[in-house]
């Protein structure tokens, strides 16, 4: 751990250099979670031994809590909550120093540096003090608590409050940071952070609190970047509000009482038709949960996907799952495509000569059956094309191909979510890292006649806190891709390497292949890591790995026009304010967006950018340049484990077109 930390400097401003802002898109809201810091001014924090100069324990965290400050995002709702800086003797000298809000940043500084050491450590009453603060504001919320030392005022004890504020239901997590405390301080606060889902680090010096201060604040902020424009599912079929091709923000309110049984799991209803002969609707689902560790809750959730036609007969179904409450990293993205219009069509989805065609989204599992789960609906329209423009459809998978790149990797923090993920190129190797709670987004361009290849390493990773790591791919529709190679390195292993790659080129005339259907429209691709965790580790170390990205084959136009990811305009959000089942799409007269897939001419890959609204964090600039790295990592949630992606699709029609035809 501590070679570890003393190579965290250099590389902080390395990434510092390094940050993308590109990644941030111009048109996305953002928004932070909020976050109290609860910081020790006992007696204690007067040694000094904060470094080999000498300085002064509490002198290192308040010039921990300043940089904290001074590298907040302007948005982020944080608070400051302070105990023993007045009084000797006193148990209930805890202060309010700044209340959860916009923060003044100047004049909250000027206030740490006024601020003594002088009293007690009453950990347990200062974790509900701050709770307190907190009470009002809805949503997940973390309070970052740094000690150094064991509470000698314990009316409440630490632990016995912790467990009082996980049992209340508040969406709270606590991350706990010791600074040089011993064995019996360091179990307190490690009680502290497991009761509540949060994560310990030791940190044994005043620039390695700093670092960890500002890391854990941070990831504290952000949790996965939703992004969409807000919209409203109709509870029947004929209620559904109208979609043209983009990116919508909905919220399902509740799962199952019993999962796979009660069937009382929040459905809503989105109308995306009619389609055009040739034309193919791909439609995701991407469901969100809270993301807190619930020690006892087993409890699964899946959401489903389904496209219908105006009787409600499906046409074609896909999901996505996990199986308990330590896996919620993993992207729960349901994906399905429609099958071929025909016109003239007697029988399946089409025999109404419609085209008409409606998203049915459910959430199913009891999974915190009772807290509402964003949904991010994503509605891409593939153009008709001419079928003697597309060749035949592959019928024998390439050999494994080896990703051969050498090279100083590139030190960076991949991104929360589908939205704010990573731009990444071909022929580079990252350095990136993840915990137990988390995934790590990255985006890649591969067009037509290309293929994506990746190779994963992994680093000294036996103190981790997760066991393990898995490597998915998703297509620009969110997809699940098919991959040669496995896709998990295990942690007992140091140096250990994967290799995934694409069992074909992508290329349009593939759908029809069962070896080279799940990546044959070309656009950006997204490579998550999410990390496996089977037993449970409160030490918050993160997993490191090296991620080298190399994109082979010549880039070719499209047969037709390109997707659209995004039309021109978009429609009312609700049936109240306008849409209705009788009226009709505009999708065939949509205009492609800056969102399509770029063409090969393009010096740089485009990201298909979200319709502009967002109801959660998205800074990947910020904690891009400032986290990371090994020991800079925070907890929140934990993945998916013994399992990969799911994305499997069922249909009902006997049409051959339809998704889930796969043999």
């Amino acid at each position: 751990m501590m070679l570890r930390r003393h190579l965290l400097a250099p590389l902080l401003a390395a990434l510092l250099a390094a940050v993308p802002l590109s990644a941030v898109h111009a048109d996305e809201q953002t928004t932070t979670e909020p976050v109290v810091v609860v910081m020790d001014y006992s007696s204690s924090m007067l040694e000094k031994d904060a470094d080999s100069k000498g300085t002064k324990r509490i002198d290192a965290a308040k010039t921990a809590a300043k940089s904290l400050i001074d590298n907040a995002p302007e948005d982020a709702t944080m608070g400051l909550v302070v105990y023993g800086s007045k009084s000797p003797g006193k148990c209930d000298d805890i202060t309010t120093v700044q209340k959860p809000g916009t923060v003044d940043k100047k004049k909250l500084s000027k206030k740490i540096d006024e601020l003594k050491a002088v009293g007690e450590t009453p950990i347990g009453a200062s974790l509900l003090h701050a709770a307190k603060d907190l009470e009002g504001i809805e949503g997940p919320k973390s309070i970052i608590l740094v000690s150094d030392g064991e509470e000698n005022c314990d009316k409440p004890p630490a632990c016995e409050a912790a467990k009082d504020l996980a049992g209340q239901g508040i969406a709270l997590t606590v991350h706990t940071i010791g600074f040089k405390v011993n064995d019996k301080a360091r179990k307190q606060l490690e009680c502290i952070s497991e009761t509540t889902g949060g994560s310990y680090v030791d940190v044994d010096d005043a620039q390695s609190l700093e670092e960890e201060l500002t890391s854990r604040t941070l990831r504290a902020f952000q949790g996965y970047s939703t992004a969409g424009t807000p919209i409203e599912g109709g509870a029947r079929l004929h209620e559904a509000p109208l979609m043209v091709p983009g990116q919508y923000l909905d919220e399902l309110e509740k799962g199952e009482t019993d999962s796979w049984h009660s069937n009382d799991g929040t459905a809503k209803y989105y109308k995306i038709g009619p389609l055009q002969p040739g034309q193919y609707a791909h439609f995701s689902a991407t469901m969100i949960p809270e993301q807190k560790i619930d020690a006892d809750d087993d409890d699964p959730a899946k959401v489903i996907v389904e496209l219908v036609n105006g009787q409600g007969s499906q046409c074609s179904s896909g999901d996505s799952y996990t199986v308990g409450s330590d896996e919620l990293g993993r992207p729960l993205a349901a994906y399905t495509r429609s099958p071929e219009f025909v016109q003239d069509s007697s029988y399946g989805c089409f025999a109404d000569g419609t085209g008409e065609l409606f998203a049915k989204v459910t959430r199913e599992g009891s999974l915190f059956h009772e807290d509402p789960m964003a949904v991010e609906l994503r509605y891409v329209l593939e153009p008709a094309v001419d079928a003697a423009l597309l060749g035949a459809p592959v019928r024998e998978e390439d050999k494994p191909q080896s990703v051969t790149l050498t090279g100083t990797p590139e030190p960076v923090l991949g991104g929360s979510s589908f939205n704010d993920a990573l731009p990444v190129k071909s022929g580079t190797i990252y350095s990136d890292s993840v915990l137990s709670s988390e995934a790590r987004y990255y985006k890649v361009h591969v067009g037509n006649g290309q293929k994506l290849n990746l190779r994963l390493t992994s680093g000294n990773n036996e103190d981790a806190s997760a066991q393990a790591v898995t490597m998915g791919v998703y297509s620009p529709v969110r997809d699940g891709v098919d991959m040669l190679g496995t896709g998990r390195l295990h942690g007992s292993t140091s140096g250990q390497t994967i290799t995934r790659s694409m069992r074909t080129a992508v290329d349009q005339s593939n759908y029809d292949s069962y070896i080279g259907r799940s990546n044959y429209l070309a656009g950006d691709y997204y490579v998550v890591i999410y990390s496996d965790t089977w037993m449970q580790k409160a030490n918050g170390v993160p997993y490191d790995y090296e991620l080298a990205v190399d994109v082979t084959g010549t880039e070719k136009e499209f047969a037709g026009a390109a997707p659209i990811f995004e039309a021109s305009e978009q429609p009312s959000a609700s049936p109240e304010a306008g849409a209705t089942e009788s009226e009709t799409a505009t999708e065939a007269e949509a205009v492609p967006a800056s969102s399509a897939a770029p063409s090969p001419s393009e010096s740089e890959p485009q990201a298909e950018t979200a319709p502009a609204a967002s109801s959660a964090p998205l800074w990947p600039w910020f904690t891009g340049g400032l986290v990371g790295t090994a020991s800079l990592l925070g907890a929140g949630t934990f993945l998916f484990r013994n399992r990969a992606t799911t994305a499997h699709e069922n249909s009902a029609d006997i049409d051959p077109t339809v998704p889930g035809g796969r043999p």
